[in-house]
């Protein structure tokens, strides 16, 4: 599984007949950021689906697929979904939140940081398995990559909750109010020690990373301590400018002491055309933000980062010139208001190019809630149930594929969205590529899979039903394998499904002739379980094909 993974998507691989690679002899993709005009299908609706959100129900391919192009970005641009509130689902000795309640809002216990933390995780996972047809989700995890802080660094339950509650809340609004409101937030002031920049002791932790890693990035390194987009003395000023912050305890909120504040003017570079910022006392550091985002090089690093988000990790000059430069154009011409760029991105012809398509391996959130959503799994509605399934079903088997909710590996975010020249090979390794193709077994092979409190299923007849014609073999086979893998299949591998679906010996009509005995007389349970067991054998097939692993 492992090698077949990072081979599919390698330079050097040779694809079999009837596939497409993204690059074939150096010829580059020519389609840009202008409106894409070709046809409008379930393809295509799969497409956006695939990228924008965690994988999309077969239903919800249809129902895209009938709406026209312009229709279909706008509804994956509406993010309504209810925020809940993580609940006490199992601590009996929290002592300010009972079962049932939440403990947003109220004071830490002394043991209380690791079942709220759990619980919090197990409802971010549950908010992302049960989330509407938008990229509202796709884009907080993407601001968690970004903005990024550690759940177990910070350490308090309600600091992490705010920043995921205030990531969330401005998923697709506007990038400098965000940065705004992170530069002050609890969680980055204790994450980034904040709390410790004070004048005289400047603290350069938080000023190095807003410019390295969260605005303009560094550039090429042009002299010691000089790179193209700041200097070394530029983090010292920006430090200075950062003074006088702290995070509150026993509260979410973050206060501004003007005694611990360095009131001296602060000098910048030529990156930054030798700006001074003088004091301003609190609002200062918006006046830091503001000289920050006025750089050309800043809409351009924040639209690239979103590019590998979305579409592919490798950007050429013809890409960078066609698509990251216009989307920066456009970011700036509004204010930095994000949504805009997304919506030009999801209708670009670039976005729909065949390269385009089925080039990237799924992270492992992708991938275990793809399942989950594709295969329209039923999980539990009583939070005693959820909270359980949501946690062992999910979170763990995220994190056991070395991607934790809320703990990146580093500052940086995960080494799959920026470190060359693996990037999203990364998520595919020794100790991940095991547990992603027994997730696929399991859940197919399961009638009912059943854990310490909860119980999951998904109903394969529900999902054949789905098809045009369930009852003719190979347009069942042919309408899963649209739904469920990205790219065209190969005649193999469409034989392949086949004899998972019909055994070997027999013929197309030996299918027919089973469900229309499961149609006539559906209590019939030797019928159904004939059904049931071929139905959920090609799924599973379905899944172990490589291209699953990629969108």
């Amino acid at each position: 599984m492992e090698n077949t993974l990072l081979d599919f998507t390698s330079k050097e691989y040779n694809p079999p007949e009837g596939t497409i690679p993204r690059r074939t002899n150096g010829v580059l993709i020519e389609a840009g950021l202008e409106k894409y005009s070709g046809n409008w299908d379930k393809k295509t609706a799969a497409h956006l689906l695939k990228r924008a959100t965690f994988g999309p129900r077969f239903k919800d391919v249809t129902e895209f697929s009938k709406l026209t192009l312009d229709n279909a970005v706008d509804k994956i641009l509406q993010f309504d979904d209810p925020l809940e509130l993580p609940l006490n689902y199992r601590d009996k000795n929290d002592p300010y939140a009972k079962i049932g309640e939440t403990w947003v809002g109220l004071p830490s216990g002394p043991n209380t940081f690791n079942p709220r933390i759990e619980s919090l995780v197990s409802r971010w996972f549950g908010n992302i398995v049960g989330a509407g047809n938008n990229v509202g989700e796709k884009m907080t995890l993407f601001w968690h990559n970004h903005f990024v802080t550690q759940m177990f660094t910070v350490r308090d339950e309600n600091y992490t909750f705010d920043y995921y509650k205030t990531l969330r809340e401005n998923s697709l609004g506007n990038f400098r109010t965000l940065t705004e409101k992170m530069t002050i937030n609890a969680a980055m002031l204790r994450y980034l020690n904040g709390n410790e920049n004070v004048v005289g002791r400047p603290n350069e932790n938080f000023a190095r990373e807003i410019m390295e890693l969260f605005t303009v990035g560094k550039g090429p390194q042009i002299g010691p301590g000089n790179y193209t987009n700041y200097t070394e003395d530029d983090v010292v000023a920006a430090a200075k400018v950062l003074t006088g912050w702290r995070a509150l305890r026993d509260s979410t909120e973050s206060k501004y002491f003007s005694q611990l504040h360095d009131k001296t003017n602060k000098q910048f570079s030529t990156a930054f055309g030798n700006k001074v910022i003088k004091n301003k006392e609190a609002e200062e550091y918006k006046e830091l933000i503001s000289m920050i985002l006025d750089q050309e090089a800043t809409a351009l690093f924040l639209c690239r980062k979103i590019y590998r988000w979305f579409v592919y990790y490798e950007i050429d000059e013809q890409t960078e010139n066609n698509v990251i430069k216009p989307m920066a154009d456009l970011l700036r011409s509004n204010n930095y208001e994000v949504k805009p760029v997304l919506k030009a991105l999801f209708s670009s012809a670039h976005f729909y190019d065949n390269w385009n398509i089925g080039c990237v391996i799924k992270s492992p959130l992708d991938y275990v809630v793809s399942i989950y959503r594709n295969l329209e799994m039923k999980f539990p509605r009583n939070y005693n149930e959820q909270y359980p399934a949501w946690l062992n079903l999910g979170f763990n088997y995220v994190a056991i594929q070395e991607m934790i909710l809320g703990e990146p590996p580093s500052v940086s975010g995960w080494p799959a969205m920026y470190q060359a020249p693996g990037y999203h090979r990364f998520w595919v390794t020794s100790v991940s590529a095991p547990y992603r193709a027994g997730l696929a077994d399991y859940v197919a092979d399961a009638q009912v899979i059943k854990g310490r409190g909860f119980s999951i299923s998904f109903d394969a007849f529900e999902l054949a039903k789905q098809t045009s014609n369930p009852q003719d073999a190979p347009t069942l086979i042919k309408e899963f394998a649209e739904f469920l893998l990205p790219v065209d299949l190969t005649k193999k591998q469409l034989e392949y499904l086949r004899l998972n679906l019909i055994p070997e010996g027999y013929e197309d009509y030996h299918w027919a002739a089973v469900w229309a005995a499961y149609e006539l007389d559906p209590n019939n349970e030797e019928n159904t379980n004939i059904v049931n067991t071929l139905l959920r054998t090609f799924i599973r097939a379905c899944m172990n094909i490589a291209e699953y692993h990629l969108v």
